[in-house]
């Protein structure tokens, strides 16, 4: 094989770098093996003694003994993985709540393949609920940029922090990309409102217990994510789906002095599924209309008044259309 490559070019540097980093990797690794030590129940020249002891402290189940006498030490459950590292692995945490919408992603396939259990329900309050205490909020740096912009992560974050006590907003890089948000020339001592890092600044001011992670790729997240399961309990998953989801219509449509035992749940659930209304609308709708049948009488201009040129129109042709045999 033969290569040919421009003298003192950058290609030639790469490729000796390359070639620089695979042999120190195979002299690394032969001096490791040369001068690594042999595990005890490998080594062949064993004294009767020692098997026996061998023997008798794995029929006890300790963590240890001793042999020539009590004089030398035999640690042998620490080399074949017994002892206190079995009962660690024993309680991992291994549950996670995940929004069905973040499956469109690579996350959930590695924490899959990371020994992680996923329950794949559809979350209102957080993408990844991983205890009772943590909620995380993932977003790539294309959805962070966008979020800003729309102010849809500042809504997130509020709904985090008041249900969870520690509420997380994780910042996911692309592996082939720098891992920085914005250039150093582009950084600054003052608050500007085109710069992410000062928009996260004022969001860690408005929420002083959200908590920053920051992921080079999708391995790094699963480390992570081990890492704040390890002290805490398993997460409630019908909890976790419960959080958020009776409140967000309540709250938009109920308004501060409604009673929520005088609402028809039914007949404001088959409003909402009405092509042309939605949570933003539907309010002005129940302060107009007090039943289904107000709303189909009304007029073509009056829905267009009400809801919008196109949502309006959009309502009366479904109200009035004629059912086909």
């Amino acid at each position: 094989m033969y290569f040919t490559l421009f003298e003192s070019s950058a290609e030639e540097k790469a490729f000796l770098k390359n070639l620089e980093r695979e042999q120190t990797a195979f002299e690394r690794l032969i001096h490791h093996v040369r001068t690594m030590p042999l595990p005890v129940n490998t080594m062949t020249g064993m004294t009767q003694e020692l098997q026996q002891t061998m023997i008798q402290s794995q029929a006890a189940g300790a963590g240890g003994g001793t042999y020539a006498n009590g004089t030398l030490p035999l640690s042998v459950d620490t080399r074949t993985g017994r002892g206190a590292m079995s009962v660690k692995q024993n309680k991992i945490r291994r549950d996670i709540a995940v929004d069905v919408r973040e499956f469109r992603s690579a996350l959930p396939s590695v924490l899959h393949q990371g020994g992680m259990r996923l329950a794949p329900v559809t979350l209102t309050v957080g993408d990844y609920v991983l205890s009772p205490v943590h909620c995380i909020e993932r977003k790539s740096i294309s959805d962070l940029f966008g979020s800003f912009t729309s102010g849809r992560l500042f809504t997130q974050v509020e709904q985090m922090a008041k249900h969870y006590k520690c509420p997380c907003l994780l910042i996911e890089f692309d592996p082939s990309k720098s891992f920085c948000l914005q250039s150093v020339n582009e950084l600054g001592s003052d608050i500007r409102t085109d710069s992410v890092c000062s928009k996260i600044c004022l969001l860690t001011m408005h929420f002083p217990v959200l908590r920053l992670l920051w992921s080079r790729e999708q391995h790094e997240t699963l480390k992570l994510f081990k890492i704040l399961k390890q002290n805490h309990e398993e997460v409630n998953v019908e909890k976790a789906v419960e959080i958020g989801s009776n409140e967000s219509i309540d709250n938009m449509l109920g308004g501060p002095d409604c009673d929520s035992d005088e609402i028809n749940e039914t007949a404001r659930d088959l409003l909402l599924r009405l092509p042309g209304i939605n949570v933003n609308n539907a309010r002005k709708v129940m302060s107009v209309c007090d039943t289904l049948a107000d709303l189909a009488d009304l007029s073509r201009d009056d829905l267009r008044e009400l809801l919008g040129p196109i949502s309006g129109q959009k309502l009366f042709t479904f109200l009035h259309q004629r059912i086909s045999s």
